[in-house]
């Protein structure tokens, strides 16, 4: 095996040292295989490239938020070698098909050799050989003492011994590195031209890998089968269209759609804003990530997100075989590579950072926060101090520090999994610590795209959250003192450590366009749904998900539209739940419609003060897929009161007029307060009911 640069002049055996360039996009190609290199692995030699590709052997304590790896399960083990085929999960969008294979032999009863890898597609017409003949020793002993080191370091936690406690710690590392050296680690790619987009087809992939053990030759054989998908709703098309009565709890239909009515030249986008690439280490050193941000806009773009924002963890400093981590130039590459994919692709790319945030001793691991760029593409490289055990993760800043940082960097903020912990690695998110300044929450933050129960911690959490915020007053929430939002806007990420699980939970936005501002801005202002796939819109006399809508005493009337794809059932699958000041008011059962678009006039909803916002979730009968939104916030008034300041006079002329229209003229919702006779129009006939009401100038 040679290892060439991109113009071909060093070729190198296998374990030789080699000198890599410096700039974004450096590269080596292994047997005609393209592989991306960091500039941050130029010091390393060629085996410990490969090795440490493949991901050192470790436990849940210290894997990444939620992310269990099956080389963790003794039935993932193939006579203690542990083969894994890394991929997108789904494919929405035209685009090549990156596949990774780590090999590891984890618990074998002696070393292995791997001989080769053979991808193959009978699908496809593809045949592949990368040849190795790569020696992995047997990591039982090392393992076996690594989880005696970390047993010892959660004991010493236990008593509070911190000496001990770093001692351990030290010892994990150093077993952690030792493991992390051997392994292997290959990439084969699927062009794109030959990726079908015929939805309901799939890329099917079979991978053997030939290993060689005490002499004696065998093959384990993965296969891979990536299904074709629709693209995501976006908020537009054709509906079923439906009412469904509250009082009578009858689903009738309509002659008209009353679903979502967004503003004008507004659409639903898609994107997952909390992802780990190569230069987040729990990513590289636990799972075996080598995927760069383009790397991961390039899968972000093929499963038809169309943002992504990257947030490497900037709390972890420590070296690994020599790269220190995470440092100025880690982030600079970050960001020039987000910049220059968004500049020449479909798909927005932002890089910012996952900081460490409070709770600064050693034992007390702080939580974390994801800052996010606002005023322009980057807020920069922001200082995150922190020191100790395994990654440099405990002693950091207070909350209240790190959030300011990023607000003076020109960013704003989101907690991230505020329910969620690991011992001695990160801690839930204290609400009573006083910090202000954060814009929102992740309501739902799970890889796996499932609701767990610390997300239902944040969902509850979150509801109590809004319920603090007073009541809009004349169509506009109070400004928060110390917050740049009116409330907390709660929002979906994956936290994926590795591409296959980017997008499994993310966020629908209502935005002008695809645009840094437009997307920001929607995040920052609550125009947001929580999704691993349908999108759930509402309106309430047109005011859409994060606005205020204007209604009348005991209004009725809240129109939704639920959108699926074949990909997430029919919408006559799903429950959807009305919740009213965080309570359920309203739940309606599936009604049994095969289309994937459903406009549901609920009738009968009679809100009334003290109602003061309304959530909507969706929920699959099989509890696969789910959907949360934001808030939409209610201001009670009185007829011809358009703008709801207790007055009827020139200003409510003027929305009298835009209002004036006859029967069976559609109009803006919102004109049923102008509607005197409530018969559906605005005619002359109101007219009259007005100047009754008018009160002045």
């Amino acid at each position: 095996m040679t290892i060439s640069d991109d113009s071909g002049n060093i070729l190198v055996g296998l374990g030789h040292p080699v000198r890599f360039g410096r700039g974004v996009g450096s590269r080596v190609y292994f047997e005609g295989l393209q592989v991306h290199i960091k500039p941050v692995f130029a010091r390393l030699p060629v085996s410990v490239i490969l090795s440490v590709l493949a991901v050192s052997v470790c436990v849940p304590a210290v894997v990444g938020h939620g992310h269990v790896p099956s080389w963790l399960d003794a039935a993932a083990l193939d006579r203690g070698q542990h083969v894994a085929v890394h991929h997108a999960r789904v494919i929405r969008n035209r685009g090549a098909v990156n596949v990774r294979v780590s090999v590891r032999n984890v618990a074998g009863a002696g070393d292995v050799v791997v001989a080769a890898i053979r991808y193959s597609s009978t699908l496809l017409g593809l045949a592949e050989t990368h040849q190795f003949g790569r020696l992995l020793p047997t990591q039982r002993l090392q393992f076996a003492l690594y989880e005696k080191a970390l047993a010892e370091m959660h004991e010493s936690a236990d008593r509070r011994d911190v000496d001990a406690v770093e001692r351990s710690a030290e010892r994990c590392r150093d077993l952690l590195r030792a493991m992390g050296a051997q392994g292997l680690s290959d990439r084969y790619r699927v062009p794109a031209e030959l990726v079908p987009l015929r939805a309901g087809s799939h890329v099917e992939v079979t991978v053997e890998v030939d290993l060689i053990e005490n002499g004696v030759h065998r093959m384990i054989e993965r296969q891979i089968r990536i299904p074709i998908q629709p693209p995501l709703p976006d908020g537009t098309g054709p509906a079923t269209s439906l009412r469904y009565d509250v009082r009578s709890q009858a689903i009738l239909p309509v002659q008209a759609s009353h679903g979502e009515e967004a503003a004008a030249g507004a659409t639903w986008l898609a994107g997952d804003q909390h992802l780990h690439t190569v230069h987040s280490l729990d990513a590289f050193a636990l799972d075996g990530t080598v995927e760069d941000v383009a790397d991961y806009a390039a899968v972000g773009e093929l499963i038809g997100l169309n943002w992504i924002i990257t947030t490497d963890h900037s709390n972890v400093h420590t070296e690994w075989f020599g790269t220190p981590y995470y440092t100025p130039e880690q982030f600079a590459e970050g960001a020039a590579q987000a910049a220059i994919y968004s500049a020449a692709n479909p798909l927005l790319a932002l890089y910012s950072q996952e900081m460490g945030a409070g709770q600064g001793g050693l034992l007390d691991v702080p939580s974390h926060y994801l800052a996010y760029p606002y005023s322009s593409d980057s807020t920069g490289y922001m200082e995150n101090p922190s020191s100790g055990l395994l990654f440099g993760l405990a002693n950091c800043e207070p909350e209240q520090v790190i959030i300011d940082r990023v607000a003076a960097a020109g960013g704003f903020g989101f907690i991230a999994h505020p329910f969620e912990s690991f011992a001695l690695t990160f801690a839930t998110w204290d609400f009573d610590n006083g910090a202000t300044g954060w814009s929102g929450l992740e309501i739902w933050s799970d890889a796996g795209g499932q609701i767990q129960s610390n997300d239902d911690e944040a969902y509850i959490k979150w509801h109590a959250l809004l319920k603090e915020i007073p009541a809009p007053q004349q169509g506009v929430l109070a400004d928060r003192p110390g917050f740049p939002n009116a409330f907390p806007v709660g929002i979906g990420n994956s936290d994926a450590h590795e591409p296959g699980f980017i997008g499994a939970t993310f966020t629908y936005a209502r935005a002008a366009d695809l645009s840094r501002a437009s997307v920001t801005e929607a995040l920052m202002r609550g125009r947001c749904v929580a999704s691993n796939g349908p999108l759930l819109t509402a309106t309430i006399n047109g005011a859409p998900i994060g606005e205020v809508g204007f209604l009348l005493d005991s209004d009725s009337d809240v129109g939704l539209t639920l959108m699926t794809s074949a990909e997430f059932g029919p919408t006559g699958f799903y429950q959807i739940t009305v919740l009213v000041n965080g309570d359920v008011r309203v739940t309606i059962p599936p009604t049994g419609d095969p289309g994937i678009s459903l406009s549901l006039l609920l009738d009968g909803m009679n809100l009334s003060p003290p109602d003061k916002f309304v959530t909507l979730r969706a929920d699959s009968v099989d509890g696969t897929y789910h959907a949360l939104t934001n808030p939409i916030w209610l201001q009670f008034t009185t007829l011809g009161d358009a703008n709801a300041d207790t007055r009827v006079d020139a200003a409510d002329f003027a929305r009298w007029v835009d209002c004036f229209s006859g029967p069976g003229v559609q109009r803006d919702p919102a004109c049923d307060l102008m509607d005197f006779d409530r018969d559906d129009d605005v005619d002359v006939l109101d007219f009259a009911g007005f100047q009754s009401a008018f009160t002045g100038p």
